[in-house]
């Protein structure tokens, strides 16, 4: 059964495969989110040293992250003590998922969320697969009001074991994306309304222009019109001044009817477009980042 982030209910023992790093950081944030809105215990097993990136994206998103670690709502577990969950013996990994379990109880927490990036475990002891351990701890929650992700970065598993772990997962959770180089990702966040995440260079800045025109055209035809087009930058890392340019320029294409809105500018961002002539496109508009 295939699923989206915002589908996954209470109990969900689901799996990811990702291609690249801002998927994982859309991914990973997502489901952390999620646990937050959902008043669940949050563990994040941080098997990749990614707990940064992870943070930046959740702070993008308008998420209090000091908030949630404070008041331990969210636990990140390095990956120092990430690693050694490979080196454990199953009993030793079953004993452990039960102990998270009782602990968070006695905090408070009626419901938990767990997911882990399980890098650590290409070097676990010989004669144990990665899905030994995800069947160990798969068992384990049965019963209890656990929501599991496991996220597998592609690159770090052969095929074989790729389609072995996600045969086993009863869910696989699906990320669709517009367009996804390993550089830029570009999602659809709503009708009309795509998010940008990454780096815009000459490789791929036809793409945006691309979006943003098609997204013009589908809101001139439809019947249920908006007057806005939608681009989320909270997530650009990095967009040279050809491209920069070429937001201006299309939203100088607008009709009077129509503006382009763009949200989450940061500051450097917003001084090169005041520098390109966005005060003067009337049918350009500079949001805050909207709220998670």
């Amino acid at each position: 059964m295939s699923k989206t982030l915002d589908e996954i209910a209470l109990g969900d023992h689901a799996c990811v495969v990702m291609d690249s790093d801002e998927q994982h950081w859309e991914v990973a944030a997502g489901f952390v989110r999620g646990g937050f809105a959902r008043d669940e215990k949050v563990f994040y097993y941080d098997g990749a040293r990614s707990a940064a990136p992870l943070l930046r994206r959740l702070r993008e998103d308008n998420v209090d992250v000091a908030k949630h670690m404070r008041t331990g709502q969210l636990t990140m577990v390095p990956p120092e003590v990430t690693d050694q969950l490979w080196k454990m013996s199953l009993d030793e990994m079953t004993a452990l998922v039960g102990r998270t379990i009782a602990e968070s109880f006695d905090e408070g927490y009626s419901r938990i969320r767990i997911t882990d990036e399980p890098v650590g475990a290409v070097h676990r002891p010989s004669g144990l697969a990665l899905a030994d351990y995800d069947r160990a701890v798969h068992d384990a929650l049965q019963g209890h009001p656990v929501t599991l992700l496991c996220q597998y970065e592609r690159i770090h598993w052969s095929i074989p074991e790729l389609d072995e772990l996600c045969e086993m997962h009863p869910i696989d959770v699906i990320t669709p994306a517009i367009y996804d180089d390993g550089l830029l990702r570009i999602t659809r966040q709503a009708p009309f309304s795509t998010r940008v995440a990454g780096e815009i260079d000459f490789s791929n800045r036809h793409l945006v222009r691309s979006v943003i025109d098609k997204e013009l055209d589908r809101a001139l035809r439809t019947a249920d019109q908006t007057n806005e087009i939608q681009v989320h930058l909270e997530s650009l890392r990095f967009a040279d001044v050809t491209t920069i340019v070429q937001f201006v320029q299309a939203a100088e294409g607008f009709p009077q009817s129509h503006k382009l809105v763009l949200y989450g500018v940061k500051p450097g961002l917003r001084r090169v477009l005041d520098r390109c002539g966005a005060g003067f496109a009337e049918q350009l508009t500079l949001r805050e980042a909207s709220t998670a």
